[in-house]
């Protein structure tokens, strides 16, 4: 048997991680926003 990678799954596998790093850098700079704001109250 001849395993193969399909671009469907590298496309699939791809678009998982962009939407993980996304979702933490904004999670971290909504965090960071959130910080600076609690400091100057």
């Amino acid at each position: 048997m001849e395993e193969q990678i399909s671009m469907r799954d590298v496309y699939e596998i791809m678009t998982y991680l962009l939407v993980i790093v996304l979702s933490s850098v904004i999670m971290v700079a909504w965090l960071k926003r959130k910080a600076k704001k609690k400091k100057q109250g």
